[in-house]
């Protein structure tokens, strides 16, 4: 794929993005801060994330795709949350899970570069890789979570290893 001459505007960024959230029924909200144009989703009525974020930094012609969980992470749970994430991010090819010590939430994230092609494709693309990120990891963040497992010292939560995949 050839890389485009321009950046998108902001504007058909976020039109680009919110067709996407469109698609999958999901209520938006635009705003701009400094040199961002953001929109960001309702992913009701997902039973483990709250929202997505797509956030376009014009300086750096960068898109930012966050998938925020819904579960705020216990207390007793967050040294377990922190490690789950090292390992989901060990060895990924793309893309990662960080823990938001603010928020005490579990996010996954991906970023592309906006001048890569067609500003739908990219969207749509990083998009897609986000969702399916987090669906493959829901249910050893919810075993986490829920306190049914633990990592620390005891290694019984299961965690694809991305590295095998074709």
């Amino acid at each position: 794929m050839n890389k485009s001459k321009s950046p998108p505007a902001p504007a058909d960024f976020l039109e680009a993005a919110a067709r996407l959230a469109s698609k999958f029924g999901w209520e938006t909200r635009v705003f701009e801060r400094d040199a961002e144009a953001v929109l960001v989703a309702l992913v009701e009525p997902d039973p483990n994330f709250e929202r997505f974020i797509w956030i376009y930094d014009t300086e750096r012609t960068m898109l930012r795709c966050l998938l925020a969980s819904q579960k705020e992470v216990p207390a007793g749970r967050q040294s377990d949350i922190v490690e789950l994430s090292a390992r989901i991010n060990e060895g990924l090819p793309f893309g990662c899970a960080e823990y938001s010590f603010s928020d005490r939430i579990l996010v996954f994230r991906d970023t592309s570069d906006l001048t890569w092609g067609p500003v739908d494709q990219i969207v749509n693309d990083t998009t897609s890789r986000v969702i399916n990120l987090a669906q493959r990891y829901a249910s050893a963040i919810n075993a986490v979570l829920d306190g049914e497992r633990t990592l620390l010292g005891q290694p019984t939560v299961t965690v694809p290893d991305d590295r095998r995949r074709p």
